[in-house]
């Protein structure tokens, strides 16, 4: 559940000259100290970018945030970031008296899953653990769960993400910024859908997902990256009407779009509809809409 706030009041989270990565601690907390109760968290970004992913997390536990609506690069985001960039978290935990930042989506959402898992766990009674099933975003440490949780994200964030998806933003939609690079797009192309193959065939039959335990903070990170993937024609957004269609585009071309096999477009489908995706979505156009109604107010 979000809580909106303009920016002057959920700025009051970050303490003046605070840095990125370093926690603001009083003589009785300690990085060490474990959270016990849920802290106030604060979220930095545009949620047409990666911090979208953070917000559907944030749906899908349940938690009330705040959210500051703000641009890579601007005065808000270089004071919670040391590259100027989005997400950003700030977490405020009243019991041990300290302040941190969180950055990168992937670490944000796990860090969230773990708080979660924990926190819940603390308060359901032997009852609670026989008769209630219990969805684990982020699996507990030392598991074989959290093992493939772990490399899985790992992938999806390298694989996906910085050497394909991030290629093309820089060197496409912020060619001005970063300088074309036309040759690295067409192989960035190449290793999405190489990646996107391989991925695939970690989908689990019986949950549905990557994980055999069911929906998870790495569902998030590979349906984000299969959205995004979509708005810039790199994925179709349905399988091929025959089977005789390639489900795969030319090597070299940027302008075909890798078709999905029907086992990913359910995939994709079954996210899409889940309830915190939904409100997460409905979030990113309240967004888009204040700032027309922004844009609008100045003429």
């Amino acid at each position: 559940m979000i809580l909106r706030q303009n920016v002057l009041k959920s700025l009051r989270f970050v303490p003046p000259r605070t840095l990125p990565f370093r926690t603001i601690t009083s003589s009785s907390g300690t990085m060490s100290s474990c959270i016990k109760s849920w802290p106030h968290l604060t979220l930095y970004g545009d949620l047409n970018m990666r911090p979208f992913r953070n917000v559907w997390m944030l749906e899908e536990i349940g938690l009330s945030y705040h959210h500051v609506n703000c641009k890579p690069w601007s005065k808000i985001t270089k004071s919670v970031h040391p590259l100027g960039k989005v997400p950003a978290l700030v977490v405020k935990d009243d019991d041990n008296q300290q302040q941190f930042v969180v950055l990168e989506s992937a670490a944000i959402n796990t860090f969230l899953g773990d708080l979660a898992r924990e926190i819940e766990g603390n308060k359901r009674t032997n009852d609670d653990f026989n008769n209630e099933p219990r969805i684990l975003l982020v699996p507990p440490p030392a598991t074989q769960l959290r093992a493939k949780y772990d490399a899985l994200t790992l992938f999806i964030m390298t694989e996906l993400d910085s050497q394909a998806l991030w290629i093309h933003r820089k060197h496409n939609d912020l060619k001005d910024v970063f300088g074309e690079a036309p040759v690295a797009v067409v192989e960035a192309k190449r290793q999405f859908e190489n990646a996107l193959d391989a991925i695939e065939l970690e989908l689990n039959d019986e949950s549905g997902y990557l994980l055999s335990s069911g929906f998870s903070a790495c569902d998030i990170l590979l349906s984000n990256c299969c959205f995004w993937a979509q708005q810039i024609g790199w994925l179709a957004r349905k399988p091929p009407s025959n089977e005789s269609s390639s489900s795969s585009s030319m090597v070299g071309d940027t302008t075909i779009s890798k078709s999905p096999t029907p086992k990913l477009a359910s995939y994709l489908a079954r996210c899409r509809r889940r309830n915190a995706f939904v409100k997460a979505n409905e979030l990113r156009k309240d967004q888009a809409n204040e700032r027309k109604e922004h844009h609008r107010s100045k003429i």
